[in-house]
């Protein structure tokens, strides 16, 4: 009796230790959240000729991963509503009905959902079937602007993910969102925000941000974020600020982004921490077939269009630019052509264009030039005025324009009448080394008259144009798309180039890699990083705890 109680008492003791803390011998639990991403979509149909993009085609992605990984978020980062030539016809209602039947989870604002006011965001928020998330832009009621989420947190194979939304605050300023809507800091509001979700058990957390690569780096840096899901740019961008992962996919669904972020449990806390990311850009392309519900609900908004706008205006004998990595960074034959029209149309001296107002983020020809083709390149109507200005202030307008040199950045000018050289590698406000008004040296004194957008003279994209005298006033000038659709015409066949206008004197940094083709392994200290691949753009992070 005696032997068989010790016996008893002995197995007891060796189980003791695991009912009083049974989770240390208990194995690591691992779950894959998957994270879909786009940013600045504006079209519903396929781009390039047919070739990129197309949201029935990432449809038939979203789907697919869906079925593969049961734990997908999919996320867009803002810009959507405008602009394209769709919704100067539609005010945004496509990409609403379009996303809906996409399967999108949640959005965030960007800068251009505030071209048509707050009142027609406000009724595409409520025509929405996707949640959005807002944290640093208020109504007047200081509550997040049209009922939107400052965070949403989802619950994911037991990972407990939150996702916020961060919008620059230059909105204010770059669209039209009213008087009664406010913007604060989003670094400063991240950083906050961060901290407090993670206090309250987040173990996952992402800032789907409409923010320039630079502000992002500083949310990375000040805020505790694990993924950044960026947009604003329109490149195919990846940076690594500290342990923060930094995508943005380019435009248009060019390329759909996957992130598969592999959580583990701990076994003494029970909570998920992130283990590793492995990601890919997927090309969306003609080799993918056409998902037939989302098609349905994109061929009456495109037939529609097609049928108003496929008149041919004129023809091109060479390649149109209007990339946004290339008129925002450099001179280009489009721009050359776009600011020669508006000169010629208001008789001016000189003319400046914003590299933020050629849209499409694509080219043209060598071939026929449709009425739609101008439109989408000019979908915002930009009335033109007609200023007069001395040198002094031409020089304080250009030293704005290559303030963000490198960037990816709307100020950049494109130029007519005029050239200058100016040297990225100076301080700000002291970059342009020289300008030439129709091929002498500017006079600093000398009253000079340029024509620009009406945009441009409120005070758009950081120009300043106080002290300017106004010869042409908004309400009586020309819509910019008229201009260009009328010389198009009168030529028929156009043939513009690069000529020298804008010279820089030392190349410009990057701000961040630009995945193109060929693709390099990228070493970061204290984590293993690599880029390869052909038909997509790769990536893995393990971090070294």
């Amino acid at each position: 009796m005696r032997n068989r109680m010790a016996f008893l008492l002995l197995c007891f003791l060796l189980l003791l230790p695991l009912g009083a803390d049974g989770r240390q011998n208990q194995p690591s639990s691992t779950t894959t959240i998957t994270v879909l991403q786009l940013n600045d979509v504006y079209q519903i149909a396929p781009v390039d000729g047919g070739r990129r993009g197309g949201m029935a085609r990432v449809a038939t992605l979203e789907k697919s991963i869906r079925a593969e990984s049961p734990h997908t978020l999919f996320l867009l980062a803002g810009d959507f509503i405008s602009p394209s030539v769709a919704s100067r016809l539609f005010k945004g209602e496509q990409m609403v009905a379009t996303l809906n039947a996409t399967g999108l989870d949640i959005a965030t604002l960007g800068n251009h959902e505030f071209d048509f006011g707050p009142d027609v965001l406000l009724e595409r928020m409520k025509q929405s079937r996707f949640a959005y998330t807002i944290a640093n832009v208020f109504d007047k009621t200081n509550k997040p602007f049209g009922g939107a989420h400052s965070y949403i947190i989802r619950e994911m194979g037991g990972v407990r993910v939150a996702v916020f939304g961060l919008l620059l605050a230059e909105t204010s300023s770059m669209s039209k969102p009213g008087t009664d809507v406010r913007f604060e800091d989003p670094i400063a509001v991240g950083r906050r925000l961060s901290r407090r979700l993670r206090q309250q058990g987040a173990d996952l957390i992402i800032a789907l941000t409409h923010l320039p690569m630079r502000e992002d780096k500083r949310l990375a840096a000040e805020a505790d974020i694990d993924l950044i899901v960026g947009g604003h740019e329109h490149e195919l961008l990846e940076s690594l600020a500290g342990r923060t992962l930094i995508l943005k996919m380019g435009s248009d669904a060019r390329n759909l982004g996957r992130m598969d972020l592999h959580m583990t449990r701990d076994r003494r806390s029970r909570r998920y921490r992130l283990e590793s990311i492995d990601w890919k850009a997927i090309p969306v392309d003609d080799k993918l077939k056409e998902d037939p519900a989302v098609a349905a609900v994109v061929a009456p908004y495109e037939k529609q269009l097609n049928e108003s706008l496929s008149e041919k205006i004129g023809e091109t004998t060479v390649q149109l630019e209007a990339r946004a990595a290339v008129v925002r960074r450099g001179e280009s034959n489009l721009g050359n052509y776009l600011a020669d029209s508006y000169r010629q149309a208001l008789s001016s001296d000189i003319a400046l264009v914003n590299s933020g107002g050629i849209r499409s983020d694509a080219t043209y020809g060598p071939g026929d030039i449709t009425k739609k083709d101008v439109l989408t390149i000019l979908p915002f109507e930009n009335t033109l005025v007609k200023v007069k200005i001395t040198g002094e202030h031409l020089k304080r307008l250009l030293e704005n324009g290559v303030s963000e040199a490198g960037n990816e950045d709307g100020r950049f000018p494109q130029v007519s009448g005029f050239s200058f050289t100016y040297d990225a590698s100076q301080p700000v406000g002291s970059r342009v080394t020289d300008v030439e008004v129709g091929g002498n040296p500017m006079e600093p004194d000398k009253a000079y008259t340029m024509a620009v957008s009406a945009y441009l003279l409120g005070g758009g994209d950081g120009y300043d144009f106080r002290g300017a005298g106004v010869l042409v006033k908004p309400e009586e000038g020309p819509v910019e798309p008229d201009v260009v659709m009328e010389a198009i015409k009168k030529a028929g066949t156009i043939s513009p180039k690069v000529e020298g206008r804008i010279k820089s004197a030392r190349a410009t940094n990057q701000t961040s890699i630009i995945l193109l083709p060929p693709y390099r392994r990228i070493p970061h200290q204290g984590q293993a990083f690599s880029l390869y691949g052909r038909k997509s753009f790769f990536g893995r992070m393990r971090f070294i705890l």
